[in-house]
């Protein structure tokens, strides 16, 4: 009899321990689902948070602007056409910044304004200065303007002023930048090429990492030193020529002091305060085979 009794307290104690232990387990059960979806929830706020704070930056390229239709295409516009540009981007609430204010806004947290836009220009043309300026300063706009240093040094030596074709002096970059309305970027020395035996400041094929950040650094410092004494200070701001960039062609701008870069990738950039999205920022091409509705449309 005792021990038909032992065996039966045996029994039922086990039971209560199997019962005790599925209710600890799916109490766990219930814990982790619980956290689960705790922690989703926050992801989904901190993402929605990063979401609320970026922002939203389109920025134009633009390279000539001639009164010739002839001469109108894909990097030419008009005058008139710019203009028109100047004046959308006004009565649809746009305001212009320039890289100093992306670098404050980065590094010290500057607010950038409501709806920015920025305006570029390539190359370094004369037209920039005779068209372009005078349309900034009736608009209240600033813009951008990346200089080819051996296109400045040839038309510093000639004096040709034609502006179909002719680029800016020195004198004219120190006139730009003297306007308050245009920062000065730089654009290489002289690898403003595709057939010279490099594209553009890539590093080439089977070319040493050594041997590439010498030649680069050596174009891009020739440049920088030739901005700075005609404008009186450094520039922070590089354009890839063609918009090809590589790896190797970022540490030597980064090394350099450089905080902001120019590619010609089409997007609009989705800014979050990190320093490094600037150093890859896309621009939209404009195109005087685009009507102004369709290229707006691209971003609106």
């Amino acid at each position: 009899m005792k021990d038909k009794r032992t065996v039966l307290y045996r029994t039922v104690r086990m039971s209560r321990l199997v019962k005790n232990f599925t209710a600890l387990l799916a109490g766990c059960v219930a814990l982790v689902v619980a956290v689960t979806a705790v922690v989703g929830h926050l992801s989904a706020a901190a993402e929605e948070k990063q979401k609320a704070g970026r922002v939203e930056l389109p920025i134009i390229m633009y390279h000539g602007i001639l009164r010739d239709s002839k001469r109108q295409g894909k990097f030419v516009i008009s005058p008139s056409e710019f203009e028109a540009d100047l004046k959308y981007l006004t009565e649809h609430g746009y305001h212009t910044i320039v890289m100093q204010d992306l670098i404050d806004y980065v590094q010290n947290g500057t607010p950038l304004p409501e709806k920015p836009v920025m305006i570029t220009f390539d190359d370094g043309q004369l037209s920039v200065l005779e068209y372009a300026l005078p349309l900034l300063e009736r608009y209240d706009s600033r813009a951008v303007a990346a200089i080819v240093g051996a296109y400045a040094d040839l038309y510093t030596g000639n004096e040709d002023r034609n502006i179909n074709y002719a680029c800016m002096t020195w004198e004219d970059v120190k006139k730009l930048s003297q306007s308050g309305r245009v920062e000065i970027a730089n654009h290489t020395y002289d690898m403003h090429n595709l057939d010279e035996g490099r594209k553009g400041c890539h590093i080439n094929s089977g070319e040493s990492s050594s041997a590439y950040e010498e030649a680069f650094t050596a174009d891009l410092l020739k440049n920088q030193q030739k901005i700075t004494r005609a404008i009186g200070c450094q520039p922070l701001a590089f354009a890839y020529p063609f918009g090809i960039l590589c790896d190797e062609a970022r540490e030597v701008l980064e090394q350099q002091g450089y905080r902001v870069a120019f590619t010609c990738t089409e997007a609009v950039n989705q800014l979050t305060g990190d320093p490094a999205e600037l150093m890859e920022l896309c621009r939209y091409n404009r195109s005087n085979n685009v009507d102004r509705a369709s290229f707006f449309a691209q971003w609106n």
